[in-house]
């Protein structure tokens, strides 16, 4: 259906919307989604930096922007929470919290521990081994001695993203087999950054 439906307080084009609210402090995100921001594509890709770095008022943030968009999370349009789990227990507390309140809104969550370059790295490699930050970017950077902070490496790994996929979807069957919730802080490594990726995939060529 081509016709013009109201959303918020403005009008478009009946495209779906794919909402990505990812921390604030964390600009990869940010670097990364912008590359599937083109207006040719079938979907409407929002990238929402929140203003908080914790996970329950990141979501809260989302329901918020969700609402301001009018979007229908029942229909198709989407909308992903993307935060990092670190490497600190105390914020498994918190994640379970989001993710309560995330549900009741069908809002996905969407982790990575204990940083999104662990998505970045299941391009080049599949690893199960415990990582923090800086280990994350060591093994990167071992596969593309370019990468830093505000780079887009984009271009350079789109074409390894079904391995990525793989790898990602491995790692949590691993995790959870050694019954670790995907979304933890114990299930480290891993991250569900690919849902993202197949719910874009459905619509269009990544």
């Amino acid at each position: 259906m081509n016709t013009d439906r109201k959303r918020g307080n403005y009008s478009r084009k009946s495209k779906r919307v794919i909402l990505v609210s990812y921390e604030g402090k964390n600009k990869t995100e940010k670097i990364y989604f912008n590359n599937f921001c083109n207006r040719e594509n079938d979907f409407i890709i929002q990238i929402v930096p929140g203003n908080e770095t914790d996970p329950v008022n990141l979501v809260k943030q989302t329901i918020q922007k969700k609402n301001e968009l009018g979007l229908d999370l029942d229909a198709d349009d989407r909308a992903f929470c993307i935060f990092d789990t670190d490497t600190k227990m105390q914020k498994e507390k918190q994640i379970i919290e989001a993710i309560n309140i995330a549900s009741k809104y069908n809002i996905k969550i969407v982790t990575s521990c204990p940083c999104f370059e662990v998505w970045l790295l299941l391009h080049y490699e599949y690893t199960t081994g415990y990582l923090d930050n800086d280990s994350v970017i060591s093994k990167l950077r071992k596969h593309n001695d370019k990468y830093e902070k505000n780079y887009n490496i984009y271009p350079e790994i789109k074409t390894y993203v079904n391995t990525a996929i793989a790898n990602a979807k491995k790692l949590e069957k691993y995790q959870l087999e050694n019954e670790r919730e995907k979304n933890s802080v114990e299930a480290n490594p891993h991250t569900n950054v690919y849902e993202i990726i197949e719910d874009i995939n459905k619509y269009n060529v990544v």
